[in-house]
């Protein structure tokens, strides 16, 4: 265990130490394209989105609430000669299949998916070689804007969210498969790209929770029997507010305290972790034998769960992989106190949910 541990945090340090610039850059991610040429997503005004866990009962609460506002008349425009032609007021579109000629990586597939009524555009999915996106089809003018994948639209239109599960290695020094998301804004009828990330989790299932909160359910990894996880995108752009969990009360004031690897004989293996909560502020600190790391988090008290966000790192550690994994949160439970935690999870390569019972000081 001792070796494992000294192993992870060598490991995270070199990756945090090259990704850090990257992951604190909400608006903007390096990636290597076919060219190799560096691409960023453009910055139309500033976003920010931070990631915090929820419980299973609160992703399946307000699941049902959220309509997906695309109309799936998947019929309305059929490949014809492997021809798609999309009627708009503005003129015909005319999307024509390549099989794959003169070169593989020519192979091109179009297929109607489906009319978004709020943006009054039609959408086509695309499928190349090794890639894919989507079409949306401006129903008044014809004009054309790329999206990444089939779009999520917040309830009041002004953002859209696309997901995309990513199989290539194409970000420096993050391995893949990730989870890239893009988010775009919408303002007098003109998309732009204004966020593009790429996660460590792996999304099955996403929807607008309100304007400015996605809730998402994820699993650790590809296999079938993968943990899963249930987690929030809280989305600010501009200086639009956005509603949070409230003020921590008094009552949660406090250090809470657990040791990692207790029960081995070796002292050398056992890792103390504390939360030091003082209202929405909260300093994460892990110690023992080679191991010591520091963390500011923010706390939010919602729905009986007095829950955590990264921060920044204060000393040691890697800020990427806290920021993606989360550091999950505490719940009460007839006068005792237990942590289900992501990160430690991830941390210390238990491979499953864990709950961590907590000593409050």
């Amino acid at each position: 265990m001792r070796k494992l541990l000294s192993l992870l945090i060598f490991l995270y340090a070199c990756n945090g130490a090259v990704q850090n610039k990257a992951a604190t850059d909400s608006t903007a991610v390096t990636v290597k394209t076919d060219s190799t040429a560096a691409v960023a997503a453009p910055v139309a005004k500033q976003l920010t989105v931070e990631v915090a866990s929820i419980t299973r009962q609160e992703f399946d609460q307000y699941r049902s609430a959220y309509h997906n506002q695309i109309e799936r008349d998947s019929l309305k425009f059929p490949v014809v000669n492997d021809q798609l032609t999309i009627t708009t007021d503005g003129g015909k579109v005319v999307l024509k299949n390549n099989a794959g000629v003169p070169h593989d990586e020519d192979r091109l597939v179009y297929q109607y998916a489906g009319y978004l009524k709020p943006l009054n555009k039609y959408l086509v999915e695309v499928f190349g070689y090794e890639h894919g996106y989507c079409l949306a089809i401006d129903k008044a003018t014809g004009k054309q804007d790329t999206l990444s994948n089939i779009p999520v639209i917040s309830p009041d239109g002004r953002l859209i969210l696309c997901s995309k599960s990513n199989p290539y290695e194409e970000y420096e020094n993050i391995p893949p498969p990730t989870q890239d998301i893009s988010i775009y804004t919408i303002e007098n009828n003109v998309i732009k790209k204004t966020f593009l990330h790429p996660y460590r989790w792996l999304e099955k299932e996403l929807y607008w929770k309100d304007n400015h909160t996605v809730y998402v359910k994820t699993t650790r990894g590809e296999a079938e029997n993968a943990p899963v996880d249930y987690l929030q995108l809280v989305i600010t752009t501009g200086t639009d507010t956005h509603p949070t969990g409230a003020a921590v009360s008094a009552a949660w004031k406090g250090t809470y305290a657990t040791v990692l690897d207790k029960d081995s004989k070796d002292s050398r293996d056992h890792i103390n972790v504390e939360f030091k909560v003082e209202g929405d502020s909260v300093i994460y600190t892990e110690s023992g034998f080679q191991v010591y790391s520091k963390y500011a988090l923010t706390a939010a008290e919602k729905n009986g769960l007095l829950s955590f966000s990264f921060k920044k790192v204060l000393d040691g550690g890697s800020a990427v992989l806290e920021k993606e994994e989360r550091f999950g949160y505490i719940r009460k439970e007839n006068g005792k106190y237990y942590l289900e935690c992501p990160y430690l999870d991830v941390r210390t390569g238990a491979g499953k949910k864990e709950v961590y019972p907590l000593d409050k000081k």
